[in-house]
């Protein structure tokens, strides 16, 4: 037991979720394209090897740069290209095949202009989520920046990206099967449009819930290889097929409450939460006696408090820990900064221990 919230992987679980999602892509004919930002490890990172995974998707140069080092060398930044960057995009696309989003023609006019290297731009579609890209229903704006990128100096057109991201907010698998499936309808006309142009689409629901992924080129899914509580609810996978949990020391118990105050709070779990029939969750213990109504009720920068069942409770002792599934487990690996294994390994992140 460690005496610090500690976060564990179980590694076996991870290569079978990479599995599963490379046999997916492989049945659909499409590239699998995974994104790293959730696991953010060079150990982890080569565990997509053995599955003959050679491009990859990161968020930011910060990571682009990390994951070139250990010897990756076709790379997509997905986020949209930011013209004082200028500088860091050359050097990484002198050593690699570098991709990266952009939205409007302006843009890629401007980084034109400061490049010295050659350099891949996908047109990041927005499939009505909201967040970024251009809305699937402006083909005349997407060919406007598709011309933009051909016209250019330094650029060439690498295909279209499309992140479903609303797919989180739905609450079952056939709601995500639902939203996906009216996504993909929608880029079945970009497709048509730009038949030669690949379209990379990849949120973690839609590619572990849909069976068809066509019109796709491209897969870039990134939670898939830890999973979490959120997919959980959302209906992307099994309890079983979370690969990450917390171990949290309990420090206290309140019995007027039925509650356990742990080690483990917002600066290691997040402050992402899930609504479970109107009751707000941090947390998911991974309890061998299950409760519903056991749940990781709040959290402060170092507290966690757990409310628990009148069974779980009186299990509970101080002195020991408790295993918790985080909500996203993306958040959670960013804030630990390292992984334990179960035989007393510790696999690195990019941003180091805390």
């Amino acid at each position: 037991m460690k005496p610090f919230p500690t976060l564990f992987v179980d590694l076996e679980i991870v290569r079978k979720n990479i599995e599963r999602m490379a046999q997916k892509a492989t049945r659909n004919s499409v590239e699998f394209r995974p994104h790293f930002k959730t696991h953010q490890s060079r150990a982890i990172g080569q565990i997509f090897r053995d599955f003959d995974v050679s491009g990859i998707t990161v968020s930011s140069i910060k990571m682009a740069d990390f994951f070139l080092k250990d010897g990756w060398d076709d790379i997509t930044i997905a986020f949209p290209v930011n013209v004082l960057a200028a500088e860091y995009y050359n050097v990484i696309a002198s050593r690699a095949s570098l991709k990266t989003l952009v939205i409007s023609s302006e843009v890629v006019e401007e980084l034109d202009s400061k490049m010295n290297q050659e350099m891949g731009l996908y047109v990041e579609i927005d499939p009505d989520y909201g967040r970024s890209g251009i809305p699937v229903s402006q083909p005349e704006k997407i060919k406007e920046v598709v011309d933009a990128i051909e016209r250019s100096e330094h650029f060439y057109p690498a295909g279209f990206y499309c992140h479903a991201g609303h797919t989180y907010k739905a609450g079952s698998a056939k709601e995500v099967r639902e939203i996906s499936t009216q996504v993909l309808q929608k880029l079945g006309s970009l497709k048509a449009a730009f038949p030669d142009l690949p379209l990379c689409f990849g949120d973690t629901p839609s590619c572990s819930v849909l069976d068809d992924l066509d019109p796709a080129d491209q897969i870039s899914p990134g939670n898939f290889v830890f999973y979490d509580w959120m997919q959980v609810q959302i209906g992307s996978c099994s309890p079983n097929e979370i690969a990450v949990y917390m171990e949290c020391p309990v420090i206290e118990k309140f019995e007027d409450r039925n509650q356990v105050l742990i080690h483990g709070g917002a600066v290691h779990f997040s402050k992402d939460a899930v609504d479970i029939d109107g009751i707000k969750s941090f947390g998911e213990p991974r309890l061998k006696y299950l409760s519903e109504e056991t749940y990781l009720k709040s959290l402060s920068q170092e507290h966690g408090i757990i409310q628990c069942s009148e069974n779980v409770f009186s299990k509970l002792t101080v002195g020991e820990t408790i295993q918790i599934f985080p909500i996203h487990s993306c958040l959670t690996a960013d804030l630990m900064r390292e992984y334990h294994t179960e035989d007393g390994r510790v696999l690195d992140h990019m941003n180091g221990g805390k």
